[in-house]
């Protein structure tokens, strides 16, 4: 197949009415009144973000909850997204058919549609790039920069499994399959993020390890965040050690939980927590800025590790 035969098969059928049908060089959508629109984009390439061997349709529902899990950072329905995808000639019989697949799995779970994008062939390596949008009502909308003094930060589910997942993909090991599978298939708190929106001051997903996103926060806010290590929400892991856990949690990247501050709201929380069977857990709490935006409590001797960084 040519490219226009492969997009006529397998993502014209993913498109939505915005799309136009995939016939002109770009779609078109109106905005909703009293509605801001979201926006981000991620990019996965391969050897970077996944090894490449594994089933395309996990590769494409994995690219696709990255960039959900930015709306949940947002509190943003998400609405539909751009797809542009490098694959070269000798996969993309094989490679195409089953991420179309696992994308429209994935857009019926997360009522989501393809509106365009680009597919082109590449030399070596697939490369992924989504933009998607999404909506929020006018000025509700949570950033970054929106944490006070007193506030507590809470982080959804546990950290550090995604990590311990790309570490050990090789192994059988039956006590390893759940962060094996948090490494493949990210679990975006889109439903959960929406109703944080009354109740978050500020927000982040957690992406590239707690210890690099809690720092974002705390630096939006110019405040200063005392996490307390022995509150991490670790998984139970018998087969590792608590230190390599914490390591994991502190500085692994690909979580995807979200990480947010409000004011102590226990009971709604609670409730939140059932409601989406999530567990939510407090771990720190921001002050007034001295000296240094991020310090530890619970912790005499933290790794010696620094969080993902690309370059």
């Amino acid at each position: 197949m040519n490219e226009f035969e492969f997009i006529n098969k397998y993502f014209k059928p993913l498109t939505s009415k915005e799309a136009q049908n995939l016939t002109n060089d770009a779609a078109l959508y109106k905005p909703k009144l009293n509605t801001d629109i979201v926006i981000s984009t991620d990019s996965l390439a391969e050897g970077i973000h996944f090894f490449g061997n594994e089933n395309p349709r996990d590769i494409a529902k994995k690219c696709l909850r990255v960039n959900l899990s930015d709306m949940a950072a947002m509190g943003a329905k998400p609405v539909f997204y751009n797809l542009s995808i490098s694959v070269p000639k000798n996969k993309a019989n094989i490679f195409i058919p089953a991420f179309a697949k696992g994308l429209k799995e994935d857009q019926e779970a997360y009522n989501i549609k393809l509106i365009g994008g680009d597919l082109t062939a590449s030399l070596k390596h697939i490369n992924i790039t989504i933009t998607i949008f999404g909506e929020t009502p006018s000025n509700q909308a949570v950033s970054r920069n929106g944490a006070k003094i007193n506030d507590f930060l809470y982080v959804t589910g546990y950290l550090g499994l995604s990590k311990i997942g790309l570490d050990n993909y090789s192994s059988n090991s039956k006590d390893l399959r759940q962060a094996k599978q948090k490494y493949l298939l990210p679990q975006p708190r889109v439903n959960l993020g929406m109703e944080l929106r009354d109740i978050a001051t500020s927000m982040i997903d957690v992406s590239d390890g707690l210890v690099q996103d809690a720092t974002h926060l705390a630096i939006n806010s110019n405040l200063s965040l005392e996490l307390n290590v022995n509150q991490l929400p670790l998984p139970n892991l018998k087969s590792l050690q608590k230190k390599e856990l914490l390591n994991a949690a502190l500085y692994g990247g690909d979580d995807y939980e979200l990480l947010f501050s409000c004011k102590e709201n226990e009971s709604r929380l609670g409730d939140l927590s059932k409601k989406y069977n999530i567990k939510i857990t407090k771990i720190g709490v921001f002050k007034k800025f001295q000296k240094i935006y991020l310090n530890f409590k619970g912790f005499d001797e933290l790794p010696k590790k620094i969080s993902y960084s690309h370059f």
